[in-house]
């Protein structure tokens, strides 16, 4: 019988000791405290610490020691859901921290995909959001004006987007395209989301209206290592709508 690898059992135990009483912050025991211990190499030791650090778990500070991080956010979306009812639905408070809105003529690319005609204006909504007093992402949502008149004008400061919007100009979406990719952070993302890793997650979206309009184009953009999106698949057998998706992404992806 095949027996584990011992980084394996030190995964395991440091996994216990996190669970059974550490919290977000806390310094672990140094590597030299972990091998005698669990009766391993230091190299072994190492080991386990790099692939705990790798899936977020800790985090090790040059000069300070090894802690341990906060979980990644799981953004989980099953269906048409926004940001705010993912945080809610793992038991957090979400908050945004900034927020400004601005009215403008899009570039062609984005006036094309939202259905606008020359000199149309849309509207942009960027908030910083997170949870408590840390940012977790940047958010952005571009809206035709013609769909929200008067918007660049209100204050909005709710949570969720897609409820202050059915409210308000009772619009609600159907369906959406969705992109997920990672891509070099920005010095500018990097200072505003306390960034410790180097590379973002970015997850755009185009949602569409029941009649088949476009909406709204959504960017999130989200350290790495501290952000998981989680998505929901629909079997395009199953019933009309699911058809209509699937017919929707295969036109956006041959025009994006």
């Amino acid at each position: 019988m095949k027996t584990k690898p011992l980084y394996i059992e030190v995964i395991k135990y440091l996994s216990d000791l996190i669970s059974n009483g550490y919290k977000a912050g806390d310094n672990i025991p140094t590597q030299t405290e972990i091998s005698k211990q669990t009766n391993t190499s230091l190299i072994t030791v190492k080991r386990a610490i790099n692939e705990l650090v790798a899936e977020g778990i800790l985090e090790t500070i040059a000069g300070k020691g090894t802690f341990v991080k906060d979980a990644p956010l799981i953004d989980n979306h099953v269906g048409i859901s926004s940001w705010t009812d993912s945080v809610f639905g793992i038991g957090k408070t979400p908050r945004t921290f900034k927020t400004t809105i601005n009215k403008h003529i899009p570039v062609s690319k984005i006036a094309n995909i939202l259905q606008l005609k020359a000199r149309e204006h849309s509207v942009v909504i960027t908030r910083l959001r997170g949870i408590e007093d840390k940012p977790i992402c940047i958010m952005t949502n571009e809206i035709p004006l013609q769909l929200v008149p008067g918007l660049d004008k209100k204050k909005f400061d709710t949570g969720s987007l897609y409820a202050w919007l059915k409210e308000n100009y009772q619009l609600v979406p159907a369906f959406a395209n969705e992109e997920v990719y990672a891509r070099e952070a920005t010095k500018e993302e990097r200072d505003v989301l306390s960034m410790t890793c180097n590379i973002v997650l970015i997850i755009n979206r185009i949602s569409y209206l029941a009649n088949d309009i476009p909406f709204e184009i959504s960017k999130i953009i989200a350290p790495a290592n501290e952000y998981r999106y989680k998505s929901s698949q629909v079997n395009s057998s199953m019933s009309d709508i699911s058809l209509k998706i699937k017919k929707k992404h295969e036109k956006w992806i041959q025009t994006n």
